[in-house]
């Protein structure tokens, strides 16, 4: 309030029902923390992969509550097919739109043999999803963020996973 609304102490304690002097430390230490690039909570890597397996497993155990509970209220979904893959059109948005729409396509997989082979995506827990014959058809990564899945992301573009292994034809446009 007091950098970006130029408030002064006095108004900004009203506000928030604090001392002005407790808003110029609290404000005193957020520029600090700011100054320092570096997040007031850090959350393992292993608390990132235990919530990451949960999530995996909710979504492949149609456990549509347990998926809820892992999503933030305000979670998004993407799916990157470029003009090569079978990707999520549109962005889907919000804790239960999410949770409908991968629950159908686990359940779509599941139909078709799909197997999940959990790995690290640009540093965040993510997974390949690999057809029976061992072909890669997309890779998923996770945003993890105060304790929940923030953003799933679905990488189908072929261009964007040759690098990775042979691609299976599972979730490719024709002539792709």
């Amino acid at each position: 309030m007091r950098e970006v609304f130029d408030y002064d102490y006095d108004e900004i304690a009203r506000i928030v029902g604090k001392s002005p002097a407790n808003c110029r430390q609290l404000a005193r230490r957020a520029r600090h923390r700011i100054e320092r690039g570096k997040p007031r909570f850090e959350v393992s890597r292993a608390e990132h992969a235990k919530l990451a397996e949960q999530f995996l497993a909710a979504c492949q155990d149609g456990d549509m509550d347990g998926l809820v509970a892992l999503l933030a209220g305000n979670a998004a979904f993407y799916g990157d097919g470029g003009n090569k893959g079978t990707g999520v059109p549109h962005p889907v948005y919000g804790r239960d739109n999410v949770a409908k729409l991968l629950l159908g396509l686990f359940r779509l997989a599941q139909r078709m043999g799909v197997q999940l082979r959990p790995v690290e995506v640009n540093g965040e827990p993510g997974a390949w999803c690999l057809d029976p014959a061992g072909g890669l058809i997309n890779v998923l990564s996770l945003d993890i963020a105060d304790g929940a899945v923030q953003v799933g992301r679905s990488i189908v573009n072929p261009n964007k996973l040759r690098h990775l292994g042979p691609l299976s034809p599972i979730g490719r446009r024709s002539g792709a």
